[in-house]
């Protein structure tokens, strides 16, 4: 009885040390955290080190070769950047270092602050910076008078007039919103901010640690890579529990730093950090039981899950608990087989993507499938939100397709936002959960086609067909059935030889939303294309953040910061989830 006691109380230490160690509060769970911090900043200034120093706003007694250089983020509205500017000219005489301004205004006080960076800017053309960034932060009266054509007379500048027009000039504040842009990206917590080739320096103490981190850096002769890593966060492939998921329908981040993949029939819910992983649902009828999970969608509530075999629309917590499920068998759609849950609006309603009938053999020729989209209400009658014209078909007595480089619309959703993406329109519109337009997102144009073009686009689309037919054996064959089948089964003639297609494709294939609520837009990928182009915008806002090149290939689920959650296939169709830091394309 005693060894018993003994074995019980020693599994109880070990259990307790494990966990004040492990958990996130613990002292290895913290050491981890700070150490991906450390990474992660270190990678983020990697990235853009040599565009940051780049700039001619540049204070230095003499231009140096040898990564003695630091970059000063200033607002010259900031105290502490008046404060500390004498020390920051005493670096370049003294100690031979080299600063590149970078301009982040505050504008507490209105607009001043920018149009004091825009003239800092200014004063690069006339090689007048140095003397407009000590005149800055040694004297406020710009704040009351701006007569920056006086400022630029006293510059020494021959025609103060053109300072003036220069600060007017789009190119100068394309500049100041490219320095707030690089603040942004290296999450600068305020100014001054000093940031040397491998981290930042918060603070007027951070202009010591900057010089010092230079000068080791010099005397190391360290070259700074200009490449991101390679290496990803994540990677389902190595881990054997992965190794009978058939499908990733859909993958999610979550919150802290968990991450939701979506089988079929089971969410993993796999902590990225920690490695513990856990599964939720399984293939049956029950509440937490699925038949065949087409996608999932990122909620208020946590995550909405859509079981196309059941007709059935489940939210889940994003620890797994179920909050509600409801079947939508019989809900009065236009269109009950293709009608699918787009989101959930604030007063917590579903709200579905709605079409037509498609019968075949009563429509014929070119039509629209319009979209229109609906939340249904408690007592399971439908209220319309909003319409668009939805996807461009063909219809014949043979079959009945999508046309070939055809226009489509496309719908993401936020917590209080409704994005319909129609290619049709040329623009995204952002509406409110009542359908009340508060921005519009430009496209970029579509593409022009050739005729080798739109004979590609045929083939790829019937390729499509081909892999769809395989998907149908393949799963059959997992379920230990031999399903005899081909395209002849579905259509009287399958050949898309002749088959409509558009002489120019849509500007776009497709939209979602990220965790940071973040909208992604992708630029049409032609057949064979072998990397594609994602815009991201600021939604409220209708500004563009930046651009993300990725594989052709590679199916993005979701993105996080600086993350991305990516699906792909090998060879042999095994899929593989990878979570990977993204690297911005700057210009």
């Amino acid at each position: 009885m005693s060894e018993r006691w003994n074995r019980i109380v020693n599994v109880a230490i070990l259990v307790t040390l494990a966990v004040l160690l492990l958990s996130p509060s613990g002292l290895l769970g913290r050491w981890v955290t700070a150490a991906y911090s450390s990474w992660d900043e270190r990678r983020r200034v990697e990235r853009v080190w040599d565009e940051l120093v780049s700039a001619p706003s540049v204070l230095s007694s003499e231009m140096r070769a040898d990564h003695r250089m630091i970059v000063e983020f200033v607002d010259y509205d900031c105290a502490v950047c008046q404060a500390v500017a004498a020390d920051v000219s005493e670096a370049t005489r003294s100690q031979g270092v080299s600063v590149v301004v970078r301009h982040v205004p505050s504008d507490w006080n209105g607009p001043g602050a920018s149009d004091a960076a825009l003239a800092a800017i200014c004063a690069e053309r006339y090689d007048a910076f140095a003397g407009a960034h000590e005149a800055l932060l040694s004297d406020q009266t710009w704040l009351q008078a701006q007569d920056w054509v006086g400022f630029g007379a006293s510059l020494g500048i021959a025609a103060p007039e053109s300072f003036d027009s220069c600060m007017r000039a789009e190119a100068t504040r394309d500049r100041l919103a490219r320095d707030r842009e690089l603040a942004d990206y290296l999450r600068i917590p305020g100014t001054p901010t000093f940031v040397s080739s491998t981290e930042l320096h918060p603070g007027a103490a951070g202009l010591r640690l900057a010089v010092a981190a230079a000068s080791s850096a010099a005397a190391a002769e360290v070259q700074v890579p200009v490449r991101a890593p390679k290496g990803s966060v994540f990677d389902s492939s190595v881990d054997l529990n992965f190794s009978e998921v058939s499908a990733i329908v859909a993958g999610l981040f979550l919150p802290d730093s968990g991450i939701a993949l979506v089988d079929r029939t089971e969410i993993h819910m796999i902590d990225v950090l920690s490695g513990e992983r856990r599964v939720v649902g399984r293939k049956g009828e029950g509440p937490k039981e699925f038949g065949h999970i087409e996608f999932a969608k990122r909620t208020p509530q946590g995550i909405l899950i859509w079981d196309f075999l059941r007709r059935r629309a489940v939210v889940m917590t994003d620890d797994g608990e179920l909050v509600r499920s409801a079947g939508y068998g019989h809900t009065p759609f236009k269109d009950l087989f293709s009608a699918y849950p787009v989101g959930v609006d604030t007063d917590g309603r579903v709200v579905f993507r709605d079409g037509i009938l498609r019968e075949f053999g009563r429509l014929e020729g070119r039509v629209w499938n319009p979209a229109t989209y609906v939340a249904v209400r408690d007592d399971g009658e439908l209220e319309v939100v909003a319409a668009a014209n939805g996807d461009e078909m063909h219809y014949d007595p043979a079959r009945s397709d999508a046309v070939v480089y055809g226009n489509r619309t496309f719908e993401a959703v936020t917590e209080d936002r409704l994005i319909i993406a129609d290619t049709k329109r040329g623009a995204i519109a952002v509406l409110d959960w009542r359908g009340r337009e508060v921005v519009e997102i430009p496209m970029p144009a579509g593409l022009p086609l050739n005729a080798d073009q739109m004979q590609a686009g045929r083939a790829a689309r019937m390729a499509e067909l081909e892999r769809i037919v395989e998907g149908m054996k393949s799963r059959a064959a997992a379920s230990g059935q031999e399903l005899e089948v081909s395209l002849d089964h579905f259509y009287e003639s399958p050949e898309l030889r002749d088959w409509p297609a558009n002489e120019v494709a849509p500007p776009i294939d497709n939209v979602l939303t990220d965790y940071d609520a973040r909208l992604w837009v992708r630029d049409y990928r032609l057949p064979h294309q072998d990397s594609v182009t994602w815009r991201v915008w600021d939604i409220d806002e209708a500004e563009l953040l930046f651009r993300v090149r990725m594989a052709g290939e590679d199916t993005l689920l979701d993105a996080r910061g600086d993350l991305v959650l990516v699906r792909q296939t090998d060879q042999f169709d095994v899929p593989r989830a990878v979570v990977r830091p993204l690297v911005p394309v700057m210009h």
